[in-house]
């Protein structure tokens, strides 16, 4: 499959043990991959566990995206296609049904704090995740295979500025 955007060049990459479908935006250079283990908290936290696991996932999420993606933020103003997979352990979620966009936008969240916080701030400090991801113009969501184990759970992420 080809983009019928001049920009956008689609292609499947493997980002640690998972394999996702992803978009590259412009100069492969401006990109940044990794996978991110671990339980993968829903946006719908209904008891104070659910919070904690909420937070400490956000947490997470931004602690690596800030390791990975160099020495200083990135600029929120430049146009960012960004593919997100999402392999989940059914045991995790008490092997219920899982709606996928209902752990979207932590990951989303975590994301943009994670490109575009200034480097001293620390992800455990973030109060509010109102990082501005507007400029996320092309999002691709992939539902990767369930995961055998409960450690083998998390997303891979694909981020790709323009130029």
């Amino acid at each position: 499959m080809t983009s019928q955007n001049p920009n956008l060049a689609f292609r499947e990459r493997t980002i640690g043990d998972f394999t996702i479908p992803t978009l590259a935006r412009g100069d492969e250079r401006r990109s940044l991959t990794l996978p991110v283990s671990g339980f993968i908290a829903n946006s719908i936290s209904t008891s104070r566990t659910g919070k904690a696991r909420l937070d400490g996932w956000k947490v997470q999420v931004a602690s690596e995206v800030k390791a990975a993606r160099g020495g200083r933020a990135w600029n929120s103003s430049t146009k960012f296609a960004v593919s997100i997979g999402f392999a989940f352990n059914a045991a995790n979620h008490g092997s219920q049904p899982l709606d996928v966009e209902n752990f979207l936008k932590p990951v989303v969240d975590a994301l943009a704090a994670g490109l575009f916080c200034d480097n001293a701030t620390d992800p455990r400090r973030i109060a509010k995740w109102n990082y501005d991801d507007s400029n996320f113009d092309t999002l691709l969501i992939h539902r990767l295979p369930d995961a055998p184990s409960r450690d083998g759970e998390g997303v891979a992420i694909c981020v790709s500025a323009s130029g």
